[in-house]
């Protein structure tokens, strides 16, 4: 989960099947199929994934504010997430810009 400071980010699927979350904890979703939308406002974490068998195209489109590292902050449970992957790769994150502190 992430969120943006001052962009809006409207997803719609062109092709597969996605799992969109959202909120501070993941607890909102929706499965998004070919041509279904989501827009969500800056401020609230979002996350999203390939839930189809095969390749899927999700078109993002970003608006408002500037989309830059400083525009984006994920979840300390993010974090942990990206911990388990490889410990250190966190601080990785950190060193380009990235923060933990969404949800916060």
């Amino acid at each position: 989960l992430h969120n943006h400071v001052k962009t809006y980010e409207t997803f719609t699927v062109l092709k597969g099947r996605f799992e969109v979350r959202w909120n501070d904890d993941g607890s909102g979703r929706a499965v998004l199929g070919q041509f279904d939308t989501i827009s969500l406002p800056p401020g609230i974490c979002r996350a999203f994934r390939n839930i189809g068998e095969d390749e899927g195209i999700l078109q993002v489109i970003i608006t408002g504010g500037v989309h830059d590292m400083a525009d984006i902050a994920f979840t300390p449970a993010a974090r942990q997430e990206i911990e388990s992957v490889r410990p250190g790769l966190a601080e990785e994150f950190e060193k380009t810009g990235f923060t933990f502190t969404a949800g916060r």
